[in-house]
């Protein structure tokens, strides 16, 4: 019986989610993340969390000197609804790594996080897209915002807030450095092989993503349904 016959809940798991799946005679073996190493996705987990504490240092010292804590609590508030809810619902449950039995998430890039979703194979809508960026960028982004703020003020009042001011440029310039190491792990090299397909950041090209699609046909007939064209 071929596959696109039977109802979609009926199709086999993806091969990611496959553990009798043979990686070693697969024509795109090593060309996607299709498993998790352990050494990258520490990496990437440890980077991650470099990141959150630096952005949340910056916050903390330009409140010290202005006073203006509700950014702090706003980052911290948005920053773990994101990662525990938020995008586990809007991309996350896209993923074929998210239908790995489990109730956390096994992947490189959110490893750990709960699984209250189910796994949907199709591809992400326009407007979970629109929603994952808005969150996305403001968690990435926000803490430009204070640090910006909280140097300008610090260049205003330098005799009066000397040890916050030298942290909040300290701060920030180890954050910049940070923001530049996960530019290069994600956009020079994870996202040209990830297999999370449905994110705004996602580089791989079309011919590959058609060879997975070929080899999990769960995906395939999502995709398919939802007006993906396989060359």
């Amino acid at each position: 019986m071929n596959t696109s016959d039977l109802p979609l809940n009926d199709l086999p798991k993806n091969c990611i989610a496959d553990k009798d799946s043979n990686c070693v005679e697969c024509e795109i073996d090593g060309e996607l993340i299709c498993f998790v190493d352990k050494k990258f996705a520490n990496r990437f987990t440890i980077g991650n969390i470099i990141y959150r504490v630096l952005a949340i240092a910056i916050f903390i010292f330009s409140g010290l000197m202005i006073g203006h804590w509700w950014m702090l609590i706003l980052y911290v508030v948005v920053v773990i609804l994101t990662f525990t809810v938020i995008e586990p619902r809007l991309l996350c449950s896209h993923c074929p790594f998210y239908e790995k039995e489990g109730k956390c998430l096994k992947c490189w890039a959110l490893r750990g996080m709960p699984k209250l979703w189910k796994y949907r194979p199709e591809p992400i809508s326009k407007s979970e897209k629109i929603l994952m960026l808005i969150f996305g960028s403001f968690i990435d982004l926000f803490p430009f915002v204070g640090a910006v703020w909280g140097i300008i003020f610090f260049g205003l009042n330098y005799n009066d807030y000397l040890f916050a001011g030298i942290a909040i440029v300290i701060s920030t310039f180890l954050f910049m450095v940070v923001a530049g190491y996960f530019s290069r792990i994600l956009l020079g090299n994870a996202c040209k092989k990830c297999a999370n397909f449905s994110c705004s950041m996602n580089k791989v090209p079309k011919e590959l993503v058609d060879k997975f699609l070929e080899k999990n046909p769960k995906m395939k007939e999502a995709w398919i349904a939802c007006g993906w064209q396989i060359d």
